[in-house]
């Protein structure tokens, strides 16, 4: 009779650093290793069940030392970011933070691992696992917290099931014999010893099943309350804000080909992307490269796509699949456009997604440079400005606000605007169009997102509530 554990995790998340990679890559160990899983049995023994038999632990971990098969639930990659200070941080003050990522995989409601060993437990044995299961408070990061349970009935694996074999994932396992000192060593212990991976353990291929593979659960999302969908934009180089352009001009490039091959009729995919000349009222998508702050050398921390009239579920789960985005162009590659990897994050309504650039205001300022769309005539800058920006939200439904430079000059392109580039990847350099951070000014407040000007569907005439005033 084979063993069996089903483990579920109610607040549908599992998360889980491999032993080999750092928490920063974002990655997730899934299914979750078989040295992982008899360190829990013997955390939760010590932490929770000291009165167990200690004998019959040690024969129950050696039996279960072989790799096991899994049955693992649909899942879909995500993680949050979190700035944590550094050294040099001081209370109160901006600056001298950290990032840490905090990957995780999503779960459906009610579903289920399912952990087999091809192994017959003795009566002992057997009742010492079904209480540490029933005692485990998670598995993997404390975040994952699950409920366990040892199966009375025979499971019998499939085609389905991930198995030990010649595949490309593999994870760490006990080698016999196993002890409880060999599960119980600590990470620094490993490092004191100079090893990679800890002793009494090897790697063990698995090989995927057929539902362990799918990117995307089968019902990702069901309405069209989706006008917002949130990247983080990760590479081993971080992106320049000045060149933020050149990552929402290749998203906006790239998704086309996505939405066409996924079956997007045309004339959706015009809405959509604001080609073929559809009359879209704005409301076709906007790519902002979403910079970490206005300040000089600020990075692209997220790639944001807005829909304000929402997208639908197969329009979602196809842009979901950007993909790696960078300026390679055969031999030629485009300068300050490193390799990009855009991580899913959260897909919903704007307020809830990119709540930075909802939260109402009277006062807006400039995140990006705001390029005008007239040609000036015989008027004063600051009354160019005015009626520029005023026309730019009469076409958005907004009211009309006062408008402010932020660098005071005589020049239509001031110098924190001048850095960035304000041309698109197929445009000359001649092409570049004027540009200047401004303050807006409303007499109520004002919900967002706000973008206004030349290529604020790519990023540009992005504001944010100023709150420096």
């Amino acid at each position: 009779m084979s063993t069996t554990l089903a483990v579920r995790f109610p607040l549908r998340r599992f998360h889980a650093t491999p032993w080999d990679r750092a928490v920063n890559e974002g990655a997730t160990e899934w299914p979750p290793s078989p040295w992982r899983i008899l360190r829990a049995l013997v955390a939760t023994w010590h932490t929770r069940g000291p009165y167990l038999p200690a004998d019959a632990l040690e024969g129950l971990l050696d039996a279960l030392a072989d790799p096991p098969c899994y049955r693992t639930p649909n899942t879909v990659a995500g993680h949050t970011r979190h700035y944590l200070p550094d050294l040099e941080h001081r209370k109160g003050e901006q600056g001298h933070t950290d990032l840490t990522l905090d990957p995780f995989l999503s779960l459906e409601p009610g579903e289920e691992l399912l952990i087999r060993w091809d192994v017959t437990l003795d009566a002992g044995q057997r009742q010492v696992l079904a209480k540490l299961a029933e005692l485990l408070p998670y598995l993997g990061r404390s975040e994952s917290a699950c409920e366990t349970r040892l199966l009375d009935e025979e499971t019998d694996p499939d085609e389905s099931w991930w198995r030990p074999g010649n595949g490309q994932t593999r994870l760490l396992a006990a080698t016999r014999p196993v002890t409880r000192a060999a599960l119980e060593v600590t990470t620094t212990e490993v490092r004191r010893r100079r090893r990679t991976v800890p002793p009494g353990t090897r790697w063990v291929s698995y090989v995927a099943g057929d539902t362990a593979t799918d990117a995307l659960p089968r019902r990702a999302v069901e309405t069209s309350d989706v006008t917002a969908i949130r990247f983080a934009a990760m590479g081993r180089v971080p992106m320049k804000a000045t060149r933020g352009m050149l990552l929402a001009d290749r998203a906006h490039e790239k998704a086309g080909t996505i939405l066409r091959r996924a079956g997007i009729p045309e004339t959706r995919r015009h809405e959509i992307m604001g080609t073929g000349g559809a009359a879209t009222d704005h409301a076709h998508a906007h790519w902002i490269a979403l910079p970490d702050s206005d300040k000089r050398g600020a990075s692209v921390r997220n790639l944001i796509v807005w829909c304000r009239d929402g997208l639908r579920a197969d329009e979602v789960r196809a842009l979901l699949r950007l993909g790696e985005l960078s300026g390679r162009r055969g031999d030629y590659e485009v300068s300050g456009f490193p390799d990009v990897e855009p991580l899913f994050q959260a897909a919903g309504p704007v307020e809830l997604v990119v709540p930075e650039l909802y939260r109402p205001s009277r006062r807006w300022r400039s995140r990006t440079p705001y390029l005008p769309v007239r040609h000036r005539k015989r008027e004063t800058l600051d009354e160019y400005l005015a009626a520029d920006v005023a026309a730019e939200l009469r076409y958005r439904d907004k009211p009309a606000a006062v408008v402010s430079r932020i660098e005071q000059g005589s020049q239509m392109t001031d110098r924190w605007a001048g850095e960035f580039r304000r041309h698109r990847l197929q445009e000359p350099l001649k092409r570049s169009r004027p540009g200047m951070g401004l303050r807006l000014e409303f007499a109520e407040e004002v919900g967002g997102p706000l973008l206004l000007g030349q290529l604020s569907h790519f990023g540009y005439g992005v504001f944010v509530p100023d709150e420096d005033r």
